[in-house]
């Protein structure tokens, strides 16, 4: 017995998708055939390389996928090994914009995702290249992240100035206490 699960019930409403760029393609073949160019064995297999991205490397980027949802960042990617990662919002720490020599020269821009506990090219929860309109994507996700901390900020503010006031109308009380002893 399987149930289906409403996915906009568990992660939001759907804010933006990300569209991707077929100039990460050509990005993705030169990065491998230049890493392989490097190594000795490796120079005999580029021909190899290069056939097999003509299938593998529209299929991946037919696979990739970036959707900002009210609540999380869901990325998935991957063609023989396929991950799903979904990122709270208020998790999320940084996006940083990267482009490297390469990646100015054919176009596209790489976004990382870095959530609390996590930092450097290691640890970031998520890598897109090729998002287009990078820029715009990155700035859609920080001002959706900011209205999920605004609405967090304002659940708790009531309980804070609650459990405030309690206390300073207990110190009150104490005070009048002091001053009724003080003066008998």
């Amino acid at each position: 017995m399987s149930t289906q699960i409403n996915q906009a019930g568990v992660t939001g409403k759907t804010v933006l998708e990300a569209e991707f760029e077929h100039k990460s393609i050509t990005y993705q073949r030169w990065t491998v055939t230049g890493i392989l160019f490097i190594t000795v064995v490796g120079i005999i297999l580029i021909p190899f390389r290069l056939v097999f991205s003509l299938w593998y490397s529209p299929e991946f980027l037919r696979r990739l996928s970036a959707r900002l949802t009210s609540q999380t960042l869901e990325i998935r990617k991957g063609v023989f090994f396929r991950t799903e990662a979904t990122i709270p919002l208020n998790r999320i720490t940084d996006l940083r914009l990267h482009d490297g020599p390469l990646m100015r020269y054919l176009g596209p821009r790489g976004l990382k995702v870095e959530t609390a506990g996590m930092s450097g090219d290691i640890g970031s929860e998520g890598n897109l290249i090729g998002v287009a309109d990078a820029v715009d994507f990155r700035d859609a996700v920080l001002l959706q992240r900011q209205k999920v901390l605004g609405a967090e900020d304002t659940e708790k503010a009531p309980e804070a100035n609650g459990a405030d006031s309690e206390f300073l109308i207990e110190i009150r009380d104490i005070l009048k206490r002091i001053e009724e002893q003080g003066s008998n």
